[in-house]
């Protein structure tokens, strides 16, 4: 960066290099607001512990700290997912916006959720859904096994017949199985190259 001033001689002052970064996506959610006191990640996130229409999840732990501060993407936090699906054959975690967010801002064309898995769940199919259009996770379902931070893809044009103007609501399902799995850096971009 250089400064500019025509009334001084020499005009041009040359400054240091500055260097910065753009972010490919924009966030939806990316789990550090999130504490242990007045904003707790299962208040944002209703899962099946606050409301059985959600299946057998539970989001969070037990006892503070309720979001996993050892397994995450960006940032500090995760989102624990736990689903056992032995009775209602599915979990499910619920994030619903106060206000209405418009997907369609800026180009964006996908939804991004990074997920990590654990060795010890067994097969799974995870889903997305948006104002209740779902979309199936199009890759092996044992990735859900597996512990390397993963990037979901969603093309936001799956979300048939969904105002993506007025975006209400965000849920993360598990059909089948039992485990656990992490989800950090939700997020919405622009097409892959």
């Amino acid at each position: 960066v250089n400064e500019v001033n025509n009334a001084e001689d020499p005009a041009v002052w040359p400054g240091d290099v500055w260097s910065f970064a753009t972010s490919a996506f924009l966030p939806v959610d990316d789990m550090e607001s999130y504490n242990d006191d007045d904003n707790r990640i299962y208040d944002a996130w209703l899962d099946g512990l606050a409301d059985t229409a959600k299946g057998g999840s539970q989001v969070g732990y037990d006892v503070s700290p309720f979001a996993e501060k050892g397994i995450f993407h960006g940032g500090t936090q995760s989102m624990p997912l736990r689903y056992d699906n032995s009775a209602a054959g599915f979990s499910e975690a619920t994030r619903t916006f106060e206000t209405p967010q418009d997907w369609t801002q800026f180009g964006v064309k996908a939804l991004v959720i990074w997920f990590y898995g654990d060795p010890g769940n067994t097969t799974a199919q995870m889903y997305v859904m948006v104002n209740n259009s779902k979309v199936v996770y199009d890759g092996d379902a044992a990735n859900l096994q597996l512990k390397p931070w993963q990037m979901w893809y969603v093309d936001l044009a799956g979300f048939s017949g969904v105002n993506l103007k007025k975006v209400t609501d965000l849920t993360i399902g598990i059909e089948g199985g039992t485990g656990v799995v992490y989800i950090d850096d939700i997020g919405f971009g622009r097409p892959l190259p």
